[in-house]
């Protein structure tokens, strides 16, 4: 029996006869996304399917999910499906407390809470639902008869009635984790860490419903978080999910828009605690007496908590506090970084509150990682390219500008030594402290490059750079880039190529709408840090580092803005060019250092200061000349390596998938052997993709798509001459003349006929049953006419062995 046949015939009714009236939820995610083509693609073969073994409970609606069922074919050791598992850590994603390997008659079980694996067993020994149901509870410490534990067994909302896995394995943890702080007595508060683009908003939305439907909100919830743009998203999810019981809160005539609400949506700002004047009454301790909410849960909780804004925490300690965001924050262990005693203080309560995500929280119940929604196909994939400036190389000491004869780039006038803030600049204060005047246009004209090879001009692009007046100047030059391509290419310009996206009145920050939502204008932003979160672009195809950056936090929230697949225009995949080693903080740990007396820090991490663009007098700024080649510096996968995220150097991903390969098959000879052989050659090829290696990517990059896969594997592990696939069908039919007028004509004409087929579409046409009805096969007998030669199977076999030695 195959795996389809074994679930049904052997392992469902096992399922039913121990007790589970619904023995599993099925689950399946979508294809995979592959960086196959300048936007990706979604890969034909199916998503990762999974049991999940529940057990039911009078409490609610819905089952409980508790473990992981892994079922292989029966002719498979049932201990297969057991190391799957555990190295794609299901137990973590799927919130799963155990985890079953079975192919029909024995099983296998491994217990996450002692880290033990143990059988095979007999299947009809499996666990009933009973004993699964008191295994959970031992273990957990949950009693699921008790009325508290009813929020584990409620259903989504009828608004996203059907969360992906990891929503609902997150809210699940969460809910876990507020059972054992309220059996031990401690205060309810959970983290949650998910990439940016996996749905937080809804896990937040879903959360909330299911704990009214457990009578958990006696009192109101309260969705908080530090801009317009996260509330104005927080509350469309969660109108749809509570309509009218859904509010922003507004100071309307001095009263409060929200507060016969069940749930009220604020940002810090208009809660008014994020006044400095020590004496201000804030809308929130004018509105809300304390302890005024049960839930509270905290957007891109990374972000806040600076100075006044823990006082929403504080003032409602008896709520339960969820923390959600893509980079939980740590910070540095504190050290005395002023012996002012207020700086000091501010520190200690940062590190009481929740500056300190995983002190404050707890270490996040859930995390799904980018890497993760990737390999799911939930996220779209990422593509890398490191470029650098060579200039950036270089360390200018002040008398080495001054010599170069420095000017204020504002007024054009001579620079003045006294003017100069630093003894040495290197490539890290070039277009902040010292512009050079050729950097930014060779920078832009290598990117502009880059665009139109990996399609084209005309994409939607995010440019990070420096400060302001770097913003500026990228405008400049990427529009100009783009009018002489459109002179060049007698094309009509679009409105709004390139723009820059500042925050403030004039700051261009009104071009977001258009660049989300048009295809015809705004479509290279280039910003300092303003969307760097919170903005949702889902067709954007590139995201683009022109300055360089220390923060990990600042750095994936930047990458965030590229993860969202864009169904309606196919964007499977967004390109990440790197001109300043931004990409280097993939893996890196979410830490910073505590705020500074008076430097605040809420504004988007504390670890960097923003860019330019507020108003008031800036210092003098200098600009010298100096010549700039952009070489490549490296093209790199994503990926996951040891659990973390981390770019994968092209070399290194194509050496060892042909060393997988070669494990394979020893020579030349061997490998054709197993090619022509359809079932070894496709448990290849599923072996290689299931470890992440996909040749097709090897293929695109190496610039080899008119070669089949064979003469890709040939080149690179046994160092064949490639022929393309047009060039091999030549050699095949000119090359075995003598062969083909040793046979009747109709089978000669027939095997020929292979090898046209094999120049238009390689191996896969090959083994396709369309190709009986080519014309040209179907009007000379097709298989029939290969039985004057022998049995048609052994026949194709010579043939593509002749094919694949030409």
């Amino acid at each position: 029996m195959n795996e389809a046949e074994t679930r049904y015939e052997l392992i469902d009714p096992i399922l039913r006869k121990k007790g589970y009236k619904r023995p599993y939820i099925r689950l399946e995610t979508p294809a995979p996304v592959e960086p196959i083509g300048n936007k990706g693609r979604r890969s034909n073969r199916a998503g990762k399917m999974d049991y999940l073994i529940c057990v039911d409970s009078p409490q609610g609606p819905a089952p409980l999910p508790v473990a992981i069922l892994e079922a292989k074919k029966e002719s498979e050791d049932p201990l297969k499906g057991m190391g799957q598992a555990k190295d794609y850590g299901k137990c973590d994603r799927f919130d799963a407390k155990y985890i079953f390997s079975t192919n029909g008659h024995r099983y296998a079980k491994f217990n996450k809470f002692n880290g033990m694996q143990t059988g095979p067993f007999p299947l009809a020994d499996f666990p009933d639902h009973q004993t699964i149901t008191e295994c959970y509870a031992r273990h957990t410490g949950i009693e699921l008869d008790k009325p508290e534990a009813k929020m584990l067994f409620t259903a989504d909302s009828p608004a996203y009635p059907e969360s992906r896995y990891y929503q609902d394995a997150a809210i699940r943890a969460t809910f876990e984790k507020v059972l054992q702080c309220e059996k031990d007595g401690q205060p309810a508060r959970a983290l949650l860490s998910l990439a940016t683009g996996a749905g937080k908003t809804i896990i937040a939305a879903n959360m909330l419903w299911r704990l009214n439907e457990a009578g958990r909100l006696s009192k109101p919830a309260l969705f908080i978080c530090d801009r317009d743009e996260l509330r104005t998203q927080g509350y469309n999810k969660l109108k749809a999910v509570f309509g009218g019981n859904a509010r922003i809160v507004e100071n309307k005539q001095g009263d409060n828009t929200a507060k016969n609400a069940r749930i009220h949506v604020a940002t810090y700002q208009t809660l008014g605690i994020d006044d400095e004047a020590e004496d201000f009454a804030s809308f929130l301790s004018e509105h809300y007496p304390e302890n005024s909410f049960s839930v509270i849960i905290i957007d891109e909780c990374h972000r806040s908590a600076w100075g006044k804004w823990s006082e929403v925490l504080t003032r409602n300690p008896d709520a339960i506090q969820i923390g959600l965001t893509a980079t939980p924050r740590k910070l540095h262990p504190s050290k005395a970084v002023s012996a002012d005693k207020e700086a000091l203080a501010a520190i200690k309560e940062d590190n009481e509150i929740t500056a300190n995500n995983h002190n404050y929280f707890g270490e996040p119940v859930y995390e799904y990682k980018l890497s993760q929604a990737q390999e799911d196909g939930y996220l779209a994939a990422c593509e890398i390219m490191k470029r650098k400036s060579t200039i950036d190389s270089r360390t200018f000491s002040k008398a080495e500008i001054l010599k170069a004869g420095v000017i204020d780039i504002a007024t054009g006038q001579p620079f003045r030594e006294e003017d100069l803030t630093k003894d040495e600049y290197t490539g890290k204060d070039f277009d902040d402290k010292l512009f050079i005047d050729l950097r930014t246009p060779a920078m832009c004209q290598d990117l502009f490059d880059l665009l139109c090879q990996n399609g084209g001009p005309e994409q939607k692009v995010i440019i990070f750079c420096t400060r302001e007046i770097h913003a500026d100047r990228v405008v400049q030059h990427m529009g100009n880039l783009y009018a002489q391509w459109c002179i060049d290419n007698d094309k009509e310009p679009k409105e709004d190529y390139a723009f820059k996206c500042m925050g403030g009145p004039n700051g261009g920050s009104d071009m977001i709408e258009p660049m989300r939502g048009s295809s015809e204008r705004a479509f290279v932003a280039c910003t300092v840090d303003l969307l760097e979160a919170g903005v949702d672009i889902e067709r954007l195809n590139a995201v683009v580092f022109f300055r360089y950056l220390k923060s990990s936090i600042k750095f994936y929230q930047m990458v965030g803005r590229g993860t969202r697949i864009d169904e309606t225009t196919k964007k499977y995949k967004f390109w990440l060019y790197d001109y300043t080693g931004a990409t280097d903080l993939f893996g890196t740990d979410f830490i910073t250092k505590p705020p500074t007396p008076g430097g605040g820090g809420g504004g988007g991490g504390g670890e960097e200061p923003p860019g330019g663009g507020g108003s008031g007098e800036s210092p003098p700024v200098p600009e010298m000349h100096g010549q700039t080649d952009v070489l490549g510096d490296g093209h790199y996968i994503f990926g996951q390596r040891n659990g973390q995220d981390t770019r994968i150097p092209i070399e290194e991903y194509r050496r060892e998938m042909i060393q997988r390969v070669i494990s394979e098959a020893d020579n030349l000879n061997d490998f054709r052997q197993l090619w022509i052989e359809q079932q070894r050659r496709k448990k290849l090829i599923e072996h290689l993709l299931g470890c992440d290696y996909n040749p097709e990517r090897i293929r695109e990059v190496d610039k080899m798509e008119a070669f089949d896969l064979y003469d890709v594997f040939a080149h690179h592990g046994y160092h064949a001459h490639a022929l393309k696939r047009e060039e091999r069908s030549k050699a095949y039919i000119t090359g075995n003349v003598d062969w083909f007028s040793s046979m009747d004509a109709k089978a000669a004409a027939v095997l020929k006929a292979l090898g046209q087929q094999f120049s238009i579409a390689g191996t896969d046409a090959l083994e396709s049953e369309s190709l009986w009805e080519v014309p040209e096969i179907k009007n000379e007998g097709g298989v029939r006419a290969l039985y004057s030669l022998g049995k048609p199977i052994e026949v194709m076999l010579q043939a593509k062995g002749k094919l694949f030695a030409a």
